[in-house]
């Protein structure tokens, strides 16, 4: 074999083994894409589905949006005791009426109407913004400590998630542990094509069912506990029992009062 054949053969293999890459590659990203666009859209339906009291208003990314420029002081009261926020970052096309209470500030949102379609009592702390919604006894905090990493957490008595740009993990007082859809988390207990037909069966069931009391420590829990938040079964059997339920009556006696 001439030198001149090997060295066109060497060649064509060399450029045969980058187009494979790139095939194998394009298509590899691809199947990454769809997962995450199928992960995401199931996510937003089970958010809907299991917290029906924070439609249309509260999702975790507008929320963000409010909190961030809430706390960059966008909008100034001037010391009233009453202000309004036309068209506030995170609730476009409504106008936030400000009412200073010795609580916090309750905000109404109302349309171009001027119709109330939502309210909320607002707390503010340096990076942190903390509403109770649902007549006082949902209470969502938003913690922006970490501007590019935001985090949002919920807590109801009948239910629970937290968000961030990972993913979600939704809870029940009936689950044994928290059901995580974050892309990072492939467990036999997240939303993943690894569960089994009746995994999947049982984790829906969890969701329509809720009910009862549990880990009363809700939104002012720790983030880091348990990888990313992730509760452990034990700790929700004790929950289940009533304990850390009076642990929240006495922590946030005020999230049960109607506002």
């Amino acid at each position: 074999m001439s030198d001149g054949l090997m060295f066109i053969l060497v060649i064509s293999g060399f450029v045969l083994i980058v187009v494979l890459r790139a095939v194998f590659s394009a298509r590899a990203k691809r199947r990454r894409e769809e997962s995450a666009a199928a992960e995401k859209e199931r996510n937003e339906a089970l958010f809907k589905s299991m917290f029906p009291e924070l439609q249309p208003h509260y999702h975790p990314e507008r929320l963000i949006e409010f909190v961030d420029a809430r706390t960059r002081g966008k909008a100034n009261a001037r010391g009233k005791s009453e202000w309004d926020w036309n068209n506030p970052p995170g609730f476009p096309g409504l106008r936030a009426k400000f009412s200073a209470t010795d609580k916090g500030e309750r905000v109404t949102l109302k349309d171009a109407a001027g119709r109330a379609v939502t309210s909320f009592l607002y707390e503010a702390a340096p990076a942190i913004g903390v509403m109770r919604v649902a007549n006082g006894r949902g209470k969502l905090t938003v913690d922006l400590s970490n501007r590019p990493a935001p985090r949002v957490r919920y807590w109801h008595p009948e239910r629970e998630f937290k968000w961030s740009l990972k993913g979600w993990v939704f809870k029940t007082p009936i689950a044994d542990e928290p059901f995580s859809s974050s892309t990072s988390d492939t467990s036999s207990s997240s939303f993943t094509s690894s569960s089994s037909a009746d995994s999947s069966r049982s984790a829906a069931a969890a969701f329509v069912g809720a009910g009862g009391a549990f880990d009363g420590g809700g939104a002012a829990g720790g983030w880091d506990a348990g990888g990313d938040g992730a509760v452990t079964s034990s700790e929700s059997a004790g929950a289940s029992e009533g304990g850390s339920a009076a642990s929240e009556s006495g922590s946030d006696s005020n999230s049960a009062t109607a506002y």
